[in-house]
């Protein structure tokens, strides 16, 4: 068994979710009081799998399968019960009993414990100032989007006040809290002359973030006045990363899955407003247009993998709603999200829709929201006269690209029905058109791009090395690059130097604490590399820096953004030659439906390539006329 004491197990049990647990290795979907999904441990063709949140336990019907959270990690991560038991502590902040973990991990959980105490209690003081008569003209303007009371205990809707000590003053002397602890979790900015800090939150509808445990990890605030920005959000901290967060999801994900769809809005109040209206599988994305990761969290709480997108529909909002789609193009084109788009009548946002009209229109419209790509077609045609030559052929040749990458049954319905609009309900016209985009369609292939230079291969190198010098030499640029990396999915191409992105990986899951110190980082990795030597002299260059390298980094920022456009075109310029071979293929066969496939990745590819070609060229100008002060 274990020798882990048994109250230590039973708090991990308490404190684990079995359903969050689950529901990343199993698309769940709510019957009644338990979820329901396909089994993960048998070739499951109908859903035998069943999860109960009021037992918090798992039990397959076909297979027998069955047991707690910790049985669950342990299966399916191939664990030890006693490595089971502490994945799921580290997961849910539970610190192990004192000489079974390092002290460095146990000071680690005890300072995030620390920092989700500290929000807690900062949420509680802008729950008080709302109530208070400071917060008098806060509740007016809560009051005039016809949020109830109950709405803001639900969402705990707070108030900073507009002093620049508020807080200061509440968590710092009177609850005794460490003012680097305040300042570490977003709440405190240090000031730029003198010493002291100041609250960061001033004057501002307070809205926590919540991670999906409930637990308050940053802030979203709204300013009162005319105050810019009109958001302003929590720092990056090492509890709230926006890129990974989805607001609302804590209070949604039940309804999602029972709706079996996610609706992601534009804004915070149009999530509180839908769920106050009873739409609760609304969430929204931080501010930002939809990450990989926020997708594929959303998607584990619907069994048709359904997204339905409602951005604002100006420019800013249409913007959001193409990027966001362009996120998840590919998966919706090969049918693996099912990507609807709601524009609401008269450009509303969906608090603005509801506060005029009742829930049943806004249910109407969500159900009649059409898939991106009949939304990606109006978009075209949108402000055209179709009967003026020029913008007749401009739309034309907009939807042959757009239909490029369709291929089979979708291919002959999105063609007739581009016929269909383009000729304006004349029959005959309607055939001759689709015979036309028919041909433009399968003839359509994009121009090459330019041949990358010959030196390649030492840019590549070059871009590489900058990176890790940055990283080992430059500790605050250490997150940064670590979660850019991880976002689009680059790798180093050179041996040695996965071998020593690997061997710091390796020392930061050890002692998270590194990451933050440049020295005790840099002397634990020539320490592991001094015991070979030949692995010690390709890295050299990297551990140790000399005055010319250390000039050439002078602006790291900028080399940062370089040297990681240089990795991602590498990636890019293979994957173009891949599927460029392939169509070659497949049209000199005569496959004209997988050469129609083929084209729509050789479409992406290309757009990819010329907008990285773009921002490689603008680093290095940067790199050559900004001013060095820039990024010191």
């Amino acid at each position: 068994m274990s020798s882990l004491p048994p109250d230590f197990i039973q708090l991990v049990r308490q404190k684990a979710d079995i359903v969050e647990v689950v529901a990343e290795k199993v698309v769940l979907r709510k019957q009644g009081k338990n979820f329901v999904g396909l089994c993960p441990f048998h070739n499951d063709h109908k859903p035998s799998f069943q999860v109960s949140p009021s037992k918090q336990i798992y039990k397959c019907f076909a297979c027998g399968a069955g047991g707690d959270v910790i049985r669950f990690v342990s299966q399916m991560e191939r664990l030890s019960f006693a490595e089971a038991v502490r994945h799921l502590a580290r997961r849910y902040h539970v610190p192990e009993p004192r000489g079974s973990l390092s002290q460095d991990y146990e000071r680690q959980l005890s300072r995030q414990e620390k920092l989700l105490e500290i929000l807690a209690l900062a949420a509680d003081f802008y729950q008080h100032a709302l109530r208070s008569q400071v917060g008098s003209a806060a509740r007016e303007y809560l009051h005039s989007r016809r949020l109830s009371e109950e709405t803001w205990q639900k969402f705990q809707i707070g108030f900073a006040p507009p002093g620049w000590h508020s807080l200061y003053e509440y968590l710092v002397n009177q609850k005794r809290q460490p003012v680097q602890l305040l300042e570490e979790a977003g709440l405190l900015v240090p000031r730029q002359q003198g010493s002291g800090h100041y609250d960061r939150f001033r004057n501002r509808i307070m809205l926590p973030i919540f991670d999906l445990q409930g637990r308050v990890i940053g802030f979203a605030g709204r300013a009162l006045g005319e105050e810019q920005p009109k958001y302003l959000n929590s720092p990056e901290t090492e509890l709230f990363n926006k890129s990974q967060v989805v607001y609302g999801l804590n209070f949604a994900r039940d309804a999602i899955a029972k709706a079996d769809q996610a609706l992601v809005v534009e804004g915070y109040f149009d999530v509180i407003a839908l769920h106050q209206a009873g739409v609760a599988h609304a969430v929204a994305a931080m501010g930002t247009a939809l990450t990989p990761h926020q997708v594929k969290v959303l998607l584990r709480y619907t069994q048709s993998k359904r997204l339905i997108l409602n951005f604002d529909a100006d420019r800013a909002g249409l913007n959001a709603a193409n990027r966001a789609i362009e996120a998840i193009e590919d998966q919706a084109r090969r049918g693996e999200i099912e990507l609807r788009i709601l524009t609401l009548p008269e450009g509303k946002d969906a608090d603005e829709f509801l506060q005029e009209h009742p829930v049943s229109e806004f249910q109407t419209l969500l159900s009649q929201a059409p898939l991106w790509l009949d939304w990606r077609i109006e978009q075209v045609l949108a402000g055209r006269d179709l009967s003026r030559a020029a913008d007749f052929q401009q739309a034309q040749q907009a939807l042959v690209q757009l239909l490029a990458g369709l291929g089979g049954q979708w291919r002959s319905l999105y063609l007739h029905k581009v016929a269909e609009l383009l000729s304006r309900g004349n029959g005959r016209l309607s055939r001759d058109l689709e015979e036309d985009l028919r041909r433009a369609v399968r003839g359509y292939r994009w121009a090459k791009p330019r041949q990358p230079p010959a030196n390649k291969g030492s840019k590549l190198l070059q871009s590489e090395s900058h990176l890790l010098q940055i990283f080992l030499h430059f500790a605050e640029y250490r997150r940064e690059i670590r979660e850019t990396l991880l976002e689009r999915e680059l790798q180093f191409s050179f041996r040695p130097h996965r071998e020593l992105w690997q061997r710091t990986l390796e020392l930061l899951a050890a002692q998270p604490e590194l990451e933050d110190q440049e020295e005790p980082l840099l002397t634990a990795l020539r320490t592991l590399c001094a015991h070979e030597e030949q692995l010690n002299e390709r890295l050299s260059h990297l551990l140790w820096l000399d005055e010319n390298t250390r000039v050439a980094l002078m602006r790291p920022r900028m080399v940062v953004r370089a040297a990681i456009a240089n990795m991602e075109l590498e990636i890019r310029q293979k994957r173009y030659r891949y599927w460029t071979q392939l169509w070659d293929q497949a049209f000199s066969e005569g496959n004209t439906v997988l050469a129609a496939q083929y084209q729509a990745s050789i479409q992406q590819e290309y757009q990819a390539i010329q907008a990285l070609q773009r921002q490689v060229q603008l680093s290095l100008e940067d790199l050559s006329e900004a001013p060095l002060a820039e990024d010191l």
